[in-house]
């Protein structure tokens, strides 16, 4: 029963990043015009709304769009299935990073499918040096995998198993 109710409770916080993630793509495709550039923090960061065909940093944006979403599509059914199936071995800063990876990755997924590429809005610079621009659900990945990352540095991999018992000794 426990699990249960952390299983729901880990949906029910992914569903709510996924409708933050693209609550704010609307209000940026609603209102933003493609190609406009704000500054929100001189020389440091810019709302600039753009479309990102690939993936990170536009890489693999010469294949069709069909086959992204496929490729996307089976990344996260095995992200999802792997963090169901192995939920009672999975330490707390795994389990967070499952709980910012998935609804980053279906949050671009949804771009994906629907617009054909991904809205991307935060523009991130050092003066005239610009470095990328991304959006929520590519925060919630990076967060996540820096979340595993340092569960990893300090070994929390898994949580040990239980060794099994060998019941009673015999005499």
């Amino acid at each position: 029963m426990k699990n249960v109710k952390a299983v729901s409770l880990s949906v029910g916080a992914m569903v709510l990043l996924i409708l933050a993630d693209q609550a704010v793509k609307l209000v940026v495709r609603s209102n933003v015009p493609l190609g406009q550039r704000t500054v929100l923090v001189p020389n440091l960061l810019e709302l600039t709304h753009t479309t990102n065909d690939g993936v990170s940093f536009g890489f693999l944006a010469e294949l069709p769009g069909w086959l992204l979403v496929a490729v996307s599509l089976a990344a996260i059914v095995m992200l999802a299935f792997f963090w169901v199936t192995r939920w009672k071995n999975l330490n707390r800063m795994s389990h967070l990073a499952f709980l910012l990876i998935l609804p980053g990755a279906i949050g671009n997924l949804i771009d994906r499918a629907v617009f054909g590429a991904v809205t991307d809005y935060l523009h991130f610079r050092f003066y005239s040096t610009s470095f990328f621009v991304n959006n929520l659900a590519d925060m919630l990945i990076s967060a996540g995998v820096v979340a595993f990352l340092i569960g990893a540095m300090r070994g929390e991999g898994h949580k040990p198993r239980a060794a099994p018992s060998k019941g009673p000794a015999r005499t």
